[in-house]
């Protein structure tokens, strides 16, 4: 039933409202489950085209979560639930469930398919429509058929509207069997776009208005007056070539101030943004950027296209002290952004925490939830609850004291950030 008249379900619209559909019951909604992606090969163009319907981030993307699961599923359990009601498809939802250690405890957890190892912020693979239904049918068969103490869902995008009706859904699905947590201690930064270039500079404040012509002016005394600023990006024949040079700039970056940057930090994300690069380029939605002015490699940013919004995930810039005084981050951003409102997007996912210069270019700042809820059997809470003192000891000690503080001092470099707080710290 899977593969049959996918390519119209996925493009169909409903005419039922949301008001109607709300009242529906969740035994209407029915359940595939799969677990190895290569059972849904045939399946991709329809997830892909599900997933940007719904308006989800790149990271629900089949060859985001495949080439996630390649690189950092391991021992654990992959699941991939795919929802219809009737023949509609009504949402997707890849997670997986593993056993976590710290000393003498372990908890069985279940998470959703990218969200360790990477750095990401989802809005989960349902349609509007269906959110209760789905998430309704989700939990009762979670609860009902798998053996798990905690479940987290997130981190949730900041722009995700309908967080509540989330939130409302799993407590009443779970009922007095457990217990729910929301947290949201981190923030998410987006631009917003204008229909153009000039509208995006005129929404600044006059000063950002004035500051961004001075820098642009020293580049070009820099450079040479009659040098313009040339930005491309990767293309097929280019795109190893270029993402080599970006991350190893990206690295002298950091590394300049005592850090590993994110590709000495995180375990194989060399590989794994390498590959990514090339295979997400075969869609036309990688967006690597390389900014040039005359001889000087400004630098670049590492992000992509999907649907109507921009992702950018990291940025690398000279190290030239000449260029200094012009702020390439901030020309390298404005370029990005040129390119943005030239393709018609409607905003840009910083992704990022708070950061100053990005708010004065006009960023706006959202929350970032997570749910997390909890098996109330008796050997579930114990377990958790000494695990979650645990995790908060091994974050401070290992992530905050010695990874952050003390590490960056010492003359041996190249430590990858230990695969237990990873997969642990976020229970905390």
């Amino acid at each position: 039933m899977l593969m049959k008249n996918q390519a119209m379900e996925t493009s169909s619209v409903l005419t039922k409202t949301e008001t109607a559909t709300s009242n529906l019951s969740a035994e209407l909604v029915s359940i595939e489950i799969f677990n190895k992606f290569d059972d849904l090969k045939a399946f991709e163009p329809q997830w892909d085209q599900f997933v940007e319907s719904v308006g989800c981030e790149i990271f629900m993307t089949y060859d985001w979560c495949r080439l996630w699961w390649k690189y950092y599923g391991g021992e654990r359990n992959l699941q991939i639930f795919v929802f219809r009601y009737h023949e509609t498809l009504a949402g997707i939802i890849p997670v997986f469930f593993e056993k976590l250690w710290l000393g003498p405890v372990f908890i069985r957890a279940a998470k959703i398919v990218g969200t360790d190892f990477t750095i990401p912020k989802i809005t989960l693979p349902i349609r509007k429509e269906f959110l209760q239904q789905v998430a309704q049918k989700f939990l009762e068969k979670l609860v009902t058929d798998y053996n798990w103490d905690v479940l987290h869902i997130g981190p949730i995008a900041g722009i995700f509207r309908d967080f509540d009706k989330l939130m409302e859904t799993c407590q009443l699905s779970t009922g007095q069997s457990h217990r729910i947590r929301k947290t949201n201690e981190t923030v998410q930064t987006y631009f917003m776009l204008a229909g153009s270039w000039d509208e995006q500079i005129a929404s600044l404040s006059k000063k950002q208005q004035r500051i961004l012509k001075q820098k642009y002016r020293v580049l070009h005394e820099i450079t040479g007056d009659d040098t313009s600023i040339v930005s491309r990006f990767a293309a097929s024949h280019n795109c190893r070539e270029l993402f080599d040079r970006f991350a190893e700039m990206h690295q002298i970056h950091w590394q300049k101030q005592g850090k590993s940057g994110h590709f000495g930090d995180w375990p194989n994300s060399m590989q794994f943004h390498g590959e990514m690069a090339q295979e997400q380029l075969k869609h036309n939605r990688l967006r690597l950027l390389e900014v040039n002015a005359g001889k000087y490699n400004l630098g670049y940013k590492y992000g992509y296209r999907f649907g109507d919004n921009y992702m950018e995930f990291l940025d690398a810039r000279s190290q030239i002290e000449e260029l200094a005084r012009a702020s390439v981050g901030r020309i390298i951003f404005c370029e990005q952004m040129k390119k943005a409102v030239q393709e018609r997007a409607k905003y840009i996912d910083s992704l990022g925490t708070q950061y100053e210069h990005k708010l004065l270019m006009g960023g706006k700042m959202f929350p970032v939830n997570n749910i997390y809820i909890y098996s109330r059997k008796p050997l579930s809470v114990i377990r958790v609850g000494i695990f979650r003192k645990l995790s908060w000891l091994l974050h401070i000690c290992y992530y905050k004291i010695w990874f952050c503080r003390i590490a960056p001092k010492l003359p041996f470099k190249g430590l990858h950030l230990w695969k237990t707080w990873i997969r642990s710290h976020i229970f905390a």
